[in-house]
């Protein structure tokens, strides 16, 4: 019996262990202020954009906003990017900050679903619909997140609609986790 007992309790702790790695917490730090953590799965490639030291960049341009970006290590397309610009304070103006970047993701791009909603005591707008790209359908999605009375953080994932349908859980976990570190 106690031999039971004790395998059984093996059991539990490698099984918790097991589940404990399967994702990993992110803090999203820049100029260095923490502006929000959330957890990512392990499977997920994870890269950091580059901050441009303040004094090297060039008069009268402001640096880019670090830029967290992570893709599942399966090779499926989907990309998923999340950053906090320093010239967005409220998430009114986050479309038309996106809008102004001329960022080229998709083309022939229509919101199918605009929202607003709470998330962790956080006032967020979610914006969705699909496009193209180099000829091929995608699906995106975009969260506004007003950290703060002055900090907006961005979240935008593109990809087909069978990797979306395929990644949702991960996807939906991810911005779920979220939480905002600013005082």
């Amino acid at each position: 019996m106690r031999k039971n007992i004790a395998v059984l309790v093996v059991v539990i702790l490698l099984t918790g262990a097991v589940s404990a790695q399967a994702q990993v917490s992110i803090t999203y730090s820049s100029a260095g202020r923490d502006y929000y953590s959330m957890v990512i799965p392990d499977e997920w490639q994870v890269n950091v954009g580059s901050e441009i030291d303040l004094n090297q960049n060039p008069e009268g341009k402001k640096s880019p906003a670090r830029l967290i970006s992570a893709m599942p290590n399966s090779g499926e397309p989907l990309w998923f990017g999340m950053w906090v610009p320093a010239d967005v304070q409220k998430i009114e103006g986050a479309e038309d900050y996106v809008a102004s970047l001329g960022l080229d993701l998709l083309s022939n791009a229509v919101v199918t679903e605009s929202r607003q909603a709470t998330l962790n005591s956080m006032e967020v707008r979610y914006v969705s619909g699909n496009g193209d790209r180099d000829g091929e359908e995608m699906d995106f999605k975009a969260g506004f997140f007003q950290l703060s009375p002055t900090h907006v953080a961005i979240a935008i994932y593109i990809g087909p609609p069978e990797t979306t349908i395929l990644h949702g859980d991960d996807l939906t976990a991810m911005i779920n986790s979220l939480q905002s570190l600013v005082k």
